[in-house]
C-alpha cells in the first residue's frame, strides 16, 4: 500500500471539497474493505473525479493486483466503448447517472458510484508485474495505453518526494486530472510521504479552487503551461497565496518569458518554483529544474530525478558527449514503464523497456550538465498539458472522409483539410475539440485546395504553419 510506511496513521490523508476529513487509518480500512469486493485478477476501468470514492477504487485495485485503466468521467462514450471492446473488462467503476454498459450487472453501490461486473466474462492474461494502465496520444480514441508496474508508480513517487522535500505537513490541492499521470504523481507523492490532498474538481478560473486553498492552508499547487498562463491573467500577484510553500509546473514547455515573470511574483512571496519534464511512459516525470537555477538556466529542463540517469544518443545509438551538441533525449531508471498495450493480448508481455526510455525528444546539455529540450522526432506534440497524436487525428479526419496534414504547437491545434463539399470546418473544429478535449480557441483549421510539398514530394510542415 502507498502509505503503509506512514508514521502516523491519525493524520489527514484527504479533505473532501465538502469539508469531509480522511485520516490515513480510516483510508486504510475503507481500502481493504473494497478489495474484498475483487474475486480475481482481472482488469477494472475507473471512471470518474478526483474524489474520495475514485481515490479509494484506484488504491483497492492495487492493493488486490486488479488492474486499473484509469479514465476520466468526460471520455466520449463511442471512445468507452472501443476501449470496452478492445480490452474487455470485468468491472467498470463510474458514477450512478452515467450510462451503464450492455452485458454488465451492478454488484456495488459505493457512495455516488457503482462497480459493474460483465456477467459473462473470461479470464485474461496479464503480466505478474502489470499494476495500472494509462492513456497516451491524447483522448484520441486510439487503444495504446502505456503499462506499468508498481515498482513504477513507488519508484517514481519516492523521487519526486525527495526532490521536493515532501513531508507529512505539505498539503496538495488535486489541479489536474487524476487519469493524468502528472495529476496521479501529485496524489501518489503525497500519499506516500504521509501528507495530505485537498480533492477538488474546480477549475483554476473558479473562485472556489482558491478558496479551498485558503480554507485548507494548502501547500503544494502543481499545474500544466495552461493553469500558469491562467494565473498570470487572473494576476498572479493578486492571487492570494499565503499558504503556499512550493509550486510545480510540467506537461508541455512554458515561454521563457512568462517563466520569468512567474517565477519572480512568486520568489515575492517567498513560494519555491520547480520546473519538471517528464512522459507518461516514465510514470510522469524524469527531470526537474532547482527554483534557484530559473533565473541563469531560463529553459533548461535540468537534471535527472534522483535515482534516475538522461544521456542524449546521435543517429546510431551512439552517447554524444559533446556540451550543446543535439541528439535524441534517453532517460533510465525505475520508473521507465514496461512498454504500450495495442491490445488485449499485450497485457501479458514483459517488460520491453528494461528500465529505458527513448523520450522522441531532440535535447543537448550544457557545460554543467543541464539538459534543454530543441525538438521532436516523433508526432506528438502537447496543449494545455494533454499529449496529442498528430497522426490520430488525421487518422480521424481520414475517417471522416476528408483528407488532412495536422501539426501544431504547445499553444495551437493546426489542421490543413483539402477543400471538399461535405466539408465544414465548423463542424469538424467541433468534433475535434470533443475527441481530445481541449478549448475550440486552441484549434484552428484551414481548407485548401492542395497541400505545399517540398521538392522531394514531402509535406512542407513549415508553410503549412503559416498559413493564416
Amino acid at each position: 500500500m502507498f502509505f503503509s510506511n506512514v508514521d502516523n496513521i491519525d493524520n489527514i490523508a484527504l479533505i473532501e471539497s465538502s469539508g469531509k476529513i480522511t485520516s490515513y487509518l480510516e483510508l486504510k480500512k475503507n481500502v481493504i474493505d473494497f478489495s474484498n469486493f475483487f474475486t480475481e485478477k482481472h482488469l477494472i476501468f475507473i471512471i470518474g473525479d478526483n474524489d474520495f470514492s475514485t481515490i479509494v477504487c484506484y488504491l483497492s485495485a492495487l492493493e488486490s493486483e486488479i488492474v486499473p485503466i484509469l479514465l476520466g468521467s468526460s471520455i466520449n462514450q463511442n471512445q468507452l466503448n472501443s476501449l470496452i471492446t478492445t480490452y474487455k473488462p470485468k468491472y467498470i467503476f463510474q458514477k450512478l447517472d452515467l450510462n451503464t454498459h450492455q452485458g454488465f450487472k451492478q454488484t456495488l453501490k459505493y457512495h455516488e458510484y457503482s462497480l459493474f461486473e460483465r456477467e459473462k466474462h473470461e479470464s485474461i492474461a496479464l503480466h505478474p508485474d502489470l499494476a495500472l494502465l494509462l492513456t497516451t496520444s491524447g483522448s484520441t480514441g486510439s487503444p495504446k495505453l502505456v503499462r506499468l508496474s508498481k515498482k513504477n508508480l513507488i519508484s517514481n513517487a519516492k523521487s519526486i518526494s525527495k526532490y521536493l522535500k515532501i513531508t507529512s505537513n505539505d498539503r496538495a490541492i488535486t489541479s489536474l486530472p487524476f487519469n493524468y499521470s502528472y495529476g496521479l504523481s501529485v496524489i501518489n507523492s503525497h500519499l506516500i510521504s504521509g501528507g495530505s490532498i485537498v480533492l477538488s474538481n474546480s477549475s483554476m478560473m473558479e473562485g472556489n479552487f482558491w478558496r479551498l486553498i485558503a480554507k485548507y492552508s494548502v501547500t503544494s499547487l502543481s499545474g500544466v503551461p495552461y493553469n500558469y498562463e491562467m494565473m498570470l491573467r487572473l494576476g498572479i500577484d493578486r492571487l492570494k497565496l499565503s499558504s503556499i510553500t512550493k509550486m510545480t509546473q510540467a506537461g508541455g514547455k512554458l515561454e521563457i518569458d512568462k517563466i520569468k515573470q512567474i517565477s519572480k511574483a512568486l520568489h515575492s512571496k517567498k513560494i519555491k518554483f520547480y520546473l519538471m519534464y517528464g512522459q507518461t511512459e516514465a510514470t510522469a516525470r524524469m527531470s526537474y529544474l532547482p527554483p534557484e537555477d530559473i533565473s541563469n538556466k531560463p529553459g533548461s529542463i535540468g537534471k535527472a530525478i534522483p535515482n534516475g540517469k538522461l544521456w542524449i544518443e546521435d543517429k546510431n545509438g551512439s552517447s554524444i558527449n559533446q556540451v550543446n551538441s543535439v541528439g535524441e533525449l534517453i532517460y533510465s531508471g525505475e520508473n521507465v514503464s514496461m512498454g504500450y498495450s495495442n491490445m488485449i493480448s499485450d497485457l501479458n508481455l514483459g517488460d520491453s523497456n528494461n528500465g529505458v526510455l527513448r523520450t522522441g525528444d531532440l535535447a543537448k546539455f550544457d557545460s554543467k550538465g543541464y539538459f534543454y529540450i530543441k525538438g521532436s522526432t516523433n508526432r506528438f506534440i502537447k496543449i494545455y498539458g494533454n499529449r496529442i497524436s498528430l497522426d490520430s487525428i488525421e487518422k480521424i479526419i481520414f475517417n471522416k472522409g476528408f483528407e488532412s496534414v495536422v501539426t501544431g504547437n504547445e499553444n495551437k491545434l493546426l489542421i490543413c483539410v483539402i477543400h471538399d463539399k461535405n466539408l465544414s470546418a465548423d463542424v469538424l473544429k467541433t468534433d475535434i475539440s470533443k475527441l481530445i478535449g481541449i478549448n475550440q480557441t486552441a484549434i484552428q483549421i484551414n481548407v485548401v485546395s492542395d497541400f505545399p510539398r517540398l521538392d522531394n514530394g514531402k509535406i512542407n510542415y513549415q508553410i503549412i504553419k503559416k498559413i493564416k
